[in-house]
């Protein structure tokens, strides 16, 4: 198989003064459209954090001639991705990967310091002393004592369901005891499946390049997009094969079909022989014939069904720990409502 053609494009981020680049390849011999190619790897780079949220991007005219493709091919990618809301459009501007959502703000000091004023006033009048007052919650205070809370639910919304349940696992792990959080599909809410769940979760996150699709299943619903990276796991055991192998790479979708190829390559630099294919290829069967070991991507499981009596390996991701970090803890924060409040609202 011929290498791929790489061009690499070179953009600053707004406000960061700091440059990134990222390869972009053109492999005019695999049967896959070039446009389908460019939005496969622009897709996925926003979604992985190789292209980071707010970055600029390369004008039309730019990229067609840096790739080499032509100008309307590069505008429909452009137009796809800007449907997907993965970018966004500024008049002047340019064309920039659409930025995170911003985790809610903190609790406002104003209505502490009414809460504390409504508490000191009530225990004035019942006749306690600002020194009683005082000794009384300097007390708690070192004691930590906080009202019990209600946990949080969280639904996660995924393309196939195994996946799914991993990466909500990686969230519940990071998510405090007592919190609770839910894998659902979007075949699942097509099909009203998981439509109650969906209503009572308190917040709602759904993978960054499936973001509008979600949006459209859940309308009015705040949703917050989580990135994906290549699982420690997926790492470990790409570095580890035998250079002497004959791989196979079998994508679920065509259009990633050049970004899962660049991907196997970074993490298994020492193999040389390689054919990429995709599930619905008509060339396959042929390729898992030829090849000694498969790497398959996440919803192309059927292939080991292909080829019983040799090894195949999940190409799997996490969710990405800068995105549960960063947007889902302070958003489940936001949403932790203590246990007092919830009775008294109900009485």
């Amino acid at each position: 198989m011929k290498s791929p053609v790489l061009d690499t494009v070179t953009n600053t981020v707004p406000g960061a003064g700091e440059t990134f680049t990222w390869p972009l390849g053109v492999d005019r011999s695999l049967a896959v459209p070039v446009g389908a190619q460019l939005r496969g790897q622009l897709e996925y780079g926003i979604a992985c954090g190789d292209i980071p949220r707010g970055a600029r991007l390369p004008s039309v005219r730019e990229l067609s001639q840096e790739v080499g493709v032509a100008h309307m091919t590069v505008a429909g990618v452009y137009k796809e991705l800007l449907g997907l809301g993965l970018i966004v459009t500024s008049r002047g501007r340019g064309t920039f990967v659409a930025d995170a959502p911003q985790p809610p703000p903190g609790p406002d000091p104003a209505r502490l310091t009414r809460l504390l004023s409504d508490t000191l006033a009530q225990a004035g009048g019942e006749g306690y002393s600002l020194r009683q007052i005082g000794e009384a919650m300097n007390a708690l205070i070192a004691r930590g004592a906080r009202p019990p809370q209600i946990g949080v639910s969280v639904l996660l919304v995924g393309l196939f369901a195994d996946a799914t349940r991993s990466y909500a696992a990686d969230v519940q792990a990071a998510l405090p005891a007592g919190d609770r959080v839910q894998a659902v599909t979007l075949d699942d809410l097509r099909s009203g499946r998981s439509h109650l769940e969906a209503q009572n979760a308190d917040v709602v996150l759904a993978l960054a390049h499936r973001l509008s699709e979600t949006r459209a299943l859940l309308p009015g619903r705040e949703i917050i997009p989580v990135g994906f990276i290549p699982s420690q796991r997926t790492r470990a055991a790409l570095a580890a094969l035998d250079p002497m192998i004959r791989l196979a790479i079998v994508a679920t979708f065509e259009e990633f079909l050049p970004t899962f190829l660049g991907g196997v390559k970074r993490f298994a630099p020492h193999i040389s022989a390689i054919q990429a294919t995709h599930l619905h290829a008509t060339d396959l069967q042929g390729v898992l014939d030829s090849c000694d070991v498969t790497i398959y991507a996440t919803g192309s499981e059927t292939v080991r069904a292909l080829m019983p009596h040799k090894p195949s390996l999940e190409y799997r991701h996490i969710v990405d720990p800068r995105d549960v970090e960063g947007l889902v803890l302070p958003a489940v924060d936001a949403q932790r409502v203590p246990q007092h409040k919830i009775k008294k609202e109900l009485s």
